[in-house]
C-alpha cells in the first residue's frame, strides 16, 4: 500500500515513502445537541526510516549528493528522484517493488538525520495532496485528501539501525476517484442548506455558497425583565432578549492544495446563513423557542430595536454574532409622572403631567425580507404615533389618554385644555419628551381661543354732593347735599388670545382686518351672544338702558383681541 505525497501540489513531485507506513484513520465526528454537523478525519502515519534503504533517501554530507548505490555500477539518476533535496524516490512500485540499497559507509546517524530532514520538508505544508494506493498503483488513488499537517516526531535513538516516527494529519473530506471529478465520503459536513451533505462531488459542495467546514459552533438564547420600560398600565414591562452564535472553522484546501477560504470565512459564511434561516418565518426570531412552553408573550409582544454585533478573530478562526432586541407589546415605551398643587392665591387645582415616550425601531436586520415584517418603520415615528394616539393627535380634550390620566388624579373635573404645553423631540434617539399642566378652570365660552377673560365691573347709584372749599376752615371743605341719586352703570371686557389656525399670515387688508373675531364666524356671533347675556337688557326691573360707545383691540400678529362696552340704565322703583 504505498504512500504518495504531491510536494508543492506540482503532479510532477510525487513523492514516495518507504519503507510504506502504518496508516490509522480514525473519524471524529463532530455534534453538539443540534445534531451532527461534520466530520474530522485524524490520519496517523507511523513509520521506520532505515539509513541504508528506502524512500527518502540518505544524504552525504561531505558532498551534499545522495550516497551511490550499494549496487556496483549503480548510478542514482536525476531523473527518478524529487521532492525536497531531491532524496525522494517517483518511481511507481508497481515497477520497482524495492529500491536498491545505499553505500552509507558506516555513517548511519547522519544518513537517518538527512531522512529525517527530508521528511520533515515534505511535510511542511498544508494542504499537499496524499494518496494511498493499491500495491499495484496503476488505475491511480484509491483514496486521497489534502490534509493539514498536525505534528511529525522521531521517536528517541542511537540513530544506528532505524529511527521509528510518526505524522500526525487532519482532513475534512477523504476523496476518491480517477478523473476530474472527485468524489467525497457521503455524510461529511455541513452544506449550504444547514443540514449534512448528501452531494458527493467536491466541486459541486464548494460552488454551494452556504458550504462550511467547522471546527465547533454553539448557540444561545437569553431571555430578562425589563421593568423600566413599559408600554401601558395593563403592560407595566418589558423583557430583554439576547442570541449570540458564534462558529469556529477549519482550514479547508482544495484538490489543488490552494486555500478554500480562511478559517473565520468559512464560519462567518456558516453564522450568516444560520442568522438568515428563520423557523419561525417572521421577525423576530423567537417563537417557539422563547416562547412556547415557557411563558405566554409571542402572540401580543414583538421585537424592537434590533442590534447586532459582530466579532471576528482571523488567527483563531473564528467568528461570532451576538444580538439584542427588546420584546414590547407597543411601538413605544412611555414612562410618565404627575403632581398636584393647589394655592390660596389660585382659585383652581392644579395637574402637571410630565412624560417621555420612547420610541422603538422595527427595522429588520440584514438578511430578512423586509416585506415579512409589518409596517416596518423607525424609532422616532413610532414614538410620534404613541404620541398622537395618546394626545388626540395633539389636540388633548376628554378623549385623550394625557387628559384622562390627569382627571382621574384629582376629585374635581379639569378642563380638557392644557394650560400649559412643552414639547421635545430627539429624532436621533426616538425620543419625545412632554409637560402639560391642567386645571379645573371653566370651559372657554368661545370657541377657537386657547384662553379668554371676561371682566363685569357694575357701578351702583350714590348720593350727588358739592365739596366746597373753605378758607381756614381746620375740619376741610363744606360737603353739601344736592338732593338726588347718581345713575346705574355696568362695563363689560372681553379679552381673548385666538387660536394659532385664526391668525392671519397674510399682509392684506382681508388678512388682516377680516380674521377680526367679531367679524368672522362663528365667534362674532358668540361674542354678540355673550353680550346680550351679559347687559342689562331683560334683568327685571330695569326701564331702560343706553350704550356708551363701544371700543374694540385687535393685534393680528399676537392674535389677541379685546372688546369693551359700558351701559347705563335706569331701574323701574
Amino acid at each position: 500500500m504505498p504512500i504518495r505525497v504531491r510536494y508543492k501540489n506540482d503532479p510532477s513531485q510525487e513523492c514516495n515513502i518507504r519503507p510504506t507506513p502504518f496508516v490509522q484513520i480514525s473519524t471524529n465526528t463532530l455534534k453538539n445537541k443540534q445534531g451532527n454537523f461534520g466530520v474530522t478525519y485524524s490520519i496517523t502515519l507511523t513509520g521506520t526510516l532505515l539509513p541504508d534503504e528506502g524512500s527518502p533517501l540518505a544524504l552525504d554530507p561531505q558532498t551534499d549528493l545522495p550516497y551511490a548505490y550499494l549496487k556496483p555500477g549503480s548510478v542514482v539518476g536525476s531523473n527518478e528522484l524529487t521532492g525536497p533535496y531531491g532524496l525522494f524516490d517517483k518511481t511507481p512500485l508497481s515497477a520497482q517493488s524495492r529500491p536498491p540499497r545505499q553505500q552509507v559507509k558506516n555513517r548511519f546517524a547522519s544518513a537517518l538525520l538527512s531522512k529525517q530532514r527530508a521528511l520533515r520538508a515534505l511535510f511542511a505544508q498544508d494542504g499537499q495532496r496524499i494518496e494511498i494506493t493499491d500495491i499495484y498503483d496503476q488505475v491511480g488513488a484509491t483514496l486521497y485528501c489534502n490534509p493539514r499537517v498536525t505534528s511529525i516526531s522521531f521517536t528517541e535513538g542511537n540513530y544506528v539501525n532505524k529511527c521509528e516516527y510518526t505524522i500526525n494529519l487532519e482532513a475534512d473530506v477523504l476523496l476518491r476517484g480517477t478523473g476530474p471529478d472527485s468524489y467525497m465520503d457521503a455524510e461529511s459536513t455541513l452544506a449550504g442548506s444547514g443540514d449534512l451533505t448528501t452531494t458527493f462531488e467536491l466541486s459541486d459542495f464548494l460552488e454551494d455558497p452556504g458550504s462550511a467546514f467547522l471546527e465547533s459552533f454553539d448557540e444561545n438564547w437569553g431571555l430578562e425583565v425589563d421593568d423600566q420600560q413599559g408600554q401601558s398600565v395593563d403592560h407595566p414591562r418589558s423583557y430583554r432578549i439576547s442570541h449570540s452564535i458564534n462558529a469556529t472553522g477549519k482550514t479547508f484546501y482544495k484538490e489543488d492544495g490552494k486555500l478554500s477560504k480562511p478559517a473565520w470565512q468559512q464560519a462567518r459564511d456558516f453564522v450568516l446563513r444560520k442568522l438568515s434561516s428563520n423557523p419561525s418565518g417572521n421577525y423576530p426570531n423567537v417563537a417557539g423557542i422563547i416562547g412556547s412552553g415557557t411563558i405566554n408573550l409571542v402572540k401580543s409582544y414583538r421585537g424592537y430595536n434590533h442590534v447586532r454585533t459582530e466579532q471576528v478573530n482571523e488567527t483563531a478562526g473564528t467568528y461570532s454574532v451576538t444580538e439584542n432586541w427588546l420584546l414590547s407589546s407597543g411601538l413605544a415605551n412611555e414612562n410618565y409622572s404627575m403632581s398636584t398643587s393647589t394655592s390660596n392665591t389660585d382659585p383652581f387645582v392644579n395637574v402637571n403631567i410630565d412624560g417621555t415616550i420612547t420610541g422603538m425601531s422595527e427595522i429588520s436586520p440584514s438578511g430578512f425580507d423586509n416585506s415579512i415584517v409589518t409596517a416596518a418603520s423607525g424609532a422616532y415615528t413610532n414614538a410620534l404615533r404613541k404620541y398622537n394616539e395618546i394626545s388626540n393627535s395633539g389636540k388633548f380634550g376628554i378623549s385623550s389618554d394625557i387628559y384622562k390620566r390627569a382627571n382621574n388624579l384629582v376629585a374635581v373635573q379639569l378642563n380638557s385644555q392644557p394650560v400649559s404645553i412643552s414639547l421635545g423631540t430627539n429624532q436621533y434617539n426616538g425620543q419625545i419628551t412632554y409637560s402639560l399642566g391642567f386645571n379645573n378652570r371653566p370651559t372657554n365660552i368661545i370657541s377657537g381661543v386657547i384662553a379668554e377673560s371676561i371682566q363685569v365691573d357694575d357701578t351702583y347709584p350714590g348720593d350727588i354732593f358739592a365739596v366746597i372749599p373753605v378758607l381756614g376752615r381746620k375740619t376741610g371743605p363744606v360737603l353739601q347735599y344736592i338732593g338726588g341719586r347718581s345713575e346705574y352703570s355696568r362695563n363689560i371686557s372681553i379679552n381673548l388670545t385666538m387660536d394659532y389656525t385664526k391668525i392671519p399670515y397674510g399682509s392684506e387688508r382681508d388678512t388682516l382686518l377680516l380674521k377680526k373675531p367679531s367679524v368672522v364666524e362663528p365667534t362674532a356671533t358668540q361674542i354678540a351672544d355673550l353680550l346680550k347675556e351679559l347687559s342689562p337688557q331683560g334683568e327685571p326691573g330695569i326701564r331702560k338702558y343706553f350704550i356708551s360707545p363701544p371700543s374694540e383691540s385687535w393685534n393680528p400678529k399676537e392674535g389677541t383681541y379685546s372688546f369693551n362696552i359700558s351701559f347705563t340704565y335706569e331701574l323701574d322703583r
